[in-house]
């Protein structure tokens, strides 16, 4: 995915970005180093290969794979959490007689899918600061 925005602050091999608020920003893998300005504009951290100056306009991207990996994170994972939680609960509720089968599939279901949720928080504040997350600037323009 490429954008576009002008460079508002160059860092040691990183620079700041000032550019539009799509509607993409709120699944992207990358948010967490963009900052809202206002309700159409966000600045980011990018990865700055090409050497871009302060006012310069560049293209950036997020790669393909961050993405992928982004989209397994947040809608598979929590997707197979809640199917084992609800398949444990129907095999537990055999176990259990006095227990109503649809109600613990339910709760087991849903149990499991925020423990995923959970760990998906904790995993990416881990990876935060690793770069192979972070916008990358391709080009000048």
């Amino acid at each position: 995915m490429e954008e576009t925005g002008t460079v508002i602050e160059v860092r040691e091999d990183t620079v700041l970005i000032r550019t539009e608020k799509k509607s993409a920003c709120e699944s992207c893998v990358s948010r967490d180093v963009c900052h809202s300005v206002g309700e159409k504009e966000v600045v980011l951290e990018a990865l700055n290969p090409v050497g871009a100056k302060k006012g310069d306009r560049v293209v950036f991207t997020v790669g393909a794979t961050t993405l992928v990996k982004a989209g397994l994170l947040v809608y598979l994972l929590p997707l197979g959490g809640f199917i084992a939680g609800v398949v444990a609960g129907q095999l537990l509720a055999d176990a259990i007689p006095a227990v109503d089968r649809d109600i613990l599939s339910a709760l087991l279901g849903f149990g499991l899918m925020a423990l995923v949720f959970v760990g998906i928080n904790l995993y990416s504040r881990r990876r935060e600061k690793l770069k192979e997350y972070m916008p990358r600037v391709v080009r000048v323009i």
